[in-house]
């Protein structure tokens, strides 16, 4: 062989050993791919000592190793140094600012890694609440505040700016801490541009901020000169206590008086005021009557403070505010004082008291008067004492109404039948105008109760009802007393009438045995009768899922207003009662809030009574009350917000129940007309009645 022959069959043995080593018939394996780690869920940033869950997750499912490095140490912990693939750790930032990267890695797989940055987060500023879009003039307001991130828990500062420099309001205090209201006084004037521009400031970084524009509108309206009629009734330390009387006003002094007053344990009849301590102001964004009298046993030392908020030029609703007692109704502008002449439907309750027990007792009717005396014919009463009913009564020819005096204060005599068994007893009454008196059981009589309501004028109507009077209509009422569950209580709903003496309708109740939540009970069966004098007797009807049956009576006067009785021995209630001209459960605007109820803290129970400005707006509810809680120092100008929701007629009401103001309440509202709202409280929490009128001043 030569050498030509020796080099071509070593080439051709190299040649075949490389085929081998490359697998071309050698049967090896190739290696495996490389591991590579992937990360979810990590923050581009986090606060100091901050935490945050990150996966990894490694491409073969092998367990997962965690590290951190920065550029000082401490870098920040994980909650496990290992993890499954695709188990998330918690990762937890150090106490100061740097950069850390995040490693997940398995084995000399490529890991997985990110950088985070360990920052303190600006501090922010917000209103919560919001404030209010508009504010009258010289009214207040709570503001509150709420500063997040401040490691130094400094608060705000309050300043406002309008385009009247020096005039735009003021704040008390200027410096709130986070989650504090401070309270806005409105300027007294209205400034230029009509609005201020309040501005809550971060007390450590004064970069930030949050401002909003309020509008000021009129001041609220100061009485005219004329006599007002007023009336209130609640509680105090005795029982349910009534106040009626007049004043009368001239360039906005009280200049006289007189007033009726009763309680379980006192009368106290035409008891003259005290000009020259009694006064007329305005406060926040109601305003504030005192009334003084020469009983120094009666209010605080002989002084009656009331807040109320202004409704129209003539009508103002109120609420008691001193320690004496809680109480809510009216002042309304006396339109005539001449003596009542023809049919007045009547009601009033309260207590029946004797020397071992007090029983609620409501009695309702129709007086028809003609002169000075109380005619046999067209006069009718009921009565409930405690679930004893008496029903189409009649007075005797010695039922008598005296002559008004100069301030439409009048004296009814009633003496009842003596099958009646019903002592006689006597009212006092003062007249708004001949549509209204309202009543009080304020003179020492035979029946010797506790009680106060009103009667309404039938004028031309008098003696002429009949079933069509309330026939395809609907009544709408609100009343409280008591019933089988508890001796106090609140009933509210709706009567609709059909034209063949049938009804249907709901029941809203709230015993704290019993109460309804956001559905009300729905009436089934039962019947009414009507007789001429404008006494309806409903009979026979059964609440759904109350599981009762029911007797009302309802006394008209035939221009849409009424008054309602429980006649039945499972409740005595009163209360007013309206025609619905509204079927609409949507509402908006401004109203006056009115409110009043008992709050369910055994063993005391105590009574409260609350007045004030309120907006619904977009179903949001916003404004503020002058709060009376019996027994406790009254609170001024408490926020008040809530929701509407009208699909379902509910309202969450926030500010209304001092065992927690700023935990909301729930109310089935009942709309009367485009002007009125009844609400009735459902929750249990507390037995709440609220009256919401449109502000037209």
């Amino acid at each position: 062989m030569n050498l030509r022959q020796s080099a071509y069959l070593t080439a051709i043995a190299a040649f075949t050993l490389g085929l081998t080593a490359c697998g071309g018939g050698g049967g090896s394996t190739p290696p495996p791919p490389a591991v590579t780690v992937s990360l979810s869920g990590q923050p581009a940033s986090l606060a100091p000592n901050g935490t945050a869950s990150i996966t990894a997750t490694a491409s073969n499912g092998a367990t997962v190793t965690w590290s951190v490095t920065c550029a000082t140490s401490p870098c920040g912990t994980f909650s496990s140094p290992t993890t499954a693939s695709g188990a998330p750790n918690t990762y937890t930032a150090p106490s100061a600012p740097t950069t850390v990267t995040i490693t997940a890695s398995v084995g000399s797989g490529t890991p997985g890694t990110a950088q985070i940055s360990i920052a303190v987060p600006p501090i922010s500023v917000a209103f919560n609440p919001a404030p209010p879009t508009s504010l009258p003039a010289g009214t207040t307001t709570p503001l509150t505040a709420v500063v997040s991130n401040d490691s130094k828990s400094a608060g705000v500062t309050w300043t406002v700016t309008c385009g009247s420099s020096g005039a735009c309001g003021s704040f008390n205090p200027t410096s709130t801490a986070s989650g504090t209201a401070t309270t806005y006084t409105a300027p007294a004037a209205i400034p230029t541009g009509n609005t201020v521009a309040v501005t809550a400031t971060s007390v450590t970084d004064p970069t930030k901020s949050q401002s909003a524009t309020i509008t000021i509108g009129a001041p609220p309206a100061v009485l005219a000169n004329g006599t007002y009629v007023y009336h209130f009734s609640g509680w105090d330390n005795n029982g349910p206590s009534f106040f009626a009387g007049a004043f009368t006003v001239a360039g906005g002094v009280i200049t006289g008086g007189e007033q009726d007053f009763s309680d379980p344990a006192t009368i106290d009849p035409a008891q003259p005021l005290v000009a020259s301590q009694c006064s007329l102001s305005t406060v926040g964004g109601n305003i504030q009557i005192v009334l003084a009298t020469a009983d120094t046993s009666l209010g605080v030392n002989g002084l009656e403070t009331l807040r109320g908020t202004v409704v129209s030029s003539t009508r103002v609703l109120i609420s008691e505010y001193d320690t004496f007692g809680t109480g809510t109704g009216s002042i309304d502008l006396q339109t005539s004082a001449a003596a009542p002449s023809g049919g007045y439907a009547f009601a009033i309750s309260g207590w029946y008291s004797t020397t071992t027990a007090n029983t609620p007792l409501a009695i309702g009717g129709v007086l028809n008067i003609s002169g000075s005396t109380i005619s046999i014919t067209g006069s009718v009463f009921d009565f409930n004492l405690g679930g004893t009913v008496g029903q189409a009564l009649q007075f005797t020819t010695g039922s008598t109404v005296s002559a008004p005096d100069s301030f439409g204060r009048v004296t009814f005599t009633l003496v009842p039948t003596s099958t009646s068994n019903v002592p006689s007893f006597i009212l006092t009454g003062y007249i708004v105008g001949t549509n209204q008196i309202q009543i009080i059981e304020s003179q020492t009589d035979t029946l010797s109760a506790d009680l106060g309501g009103t009667a309404l004028g039938q004028g031309s109507n008098t003696g002429s009802f009949n079933l069509t009077s309330i026939a395809s209509k609907t009544y709408v009422f609100a009343a409280a007393g008591a019933d089988v569950n508890n001796p106090l209580a609140t009933y509210a709903g709706s009567f609709a009438f059909n034209s063949s003496g049938g009804l249907a309708g709901n029941l809203t109740i709230n015993d704290f045995t019993y109460f309804s939540g956001n559905t009300p009970s729905t009436l089934a069966g039962g019947s009414y009768t009507v007789d001429p004098t404008g006494r309806v007797t409903i009979s026979n009807v059964n609440a759904q899922p109350a599981d009762a049956t029911f007797t009302f009576q309802l006394y008209l006067d035939g221009n849409g207003n009424a008054l309602e009785l429980g006649a039945d021995s499972e409740e005595v209630t009163e209360g007013p009662a309206y025609l619905q001209s509204n079927t609409s459960a949507d509402f908006e605007g401004s109203y006056a809030l009115v409110g009043q109820g008992i709050l369910n803290s055994s063993p005391t129970f105590p009574a409260w009574g609350a007045v004030g400005p309120v907006t619904v707006s977009s179903d949001n509810i916003n404004g503020s009350t002058d709060y009376n809680e019996q027994g406790v120092t009254p609170s001024q100008a408490v926020a008040l917000t809530g929701t509407e929701t009208n699909s379902t007629g509910v309202l969450s009401i926030t500010g209304l129940d001092a065992l927690a103001f700023t935990s909301p309440r729930s109310y089935n509202y009942i709309p009367i007309d485009n002007k009125r709202v009844f609400a009735i409280e459902n929750d249990g929490l507390s037995q709440s009645l609220l009256t919401l009128e449109t502000v037209s001043h």
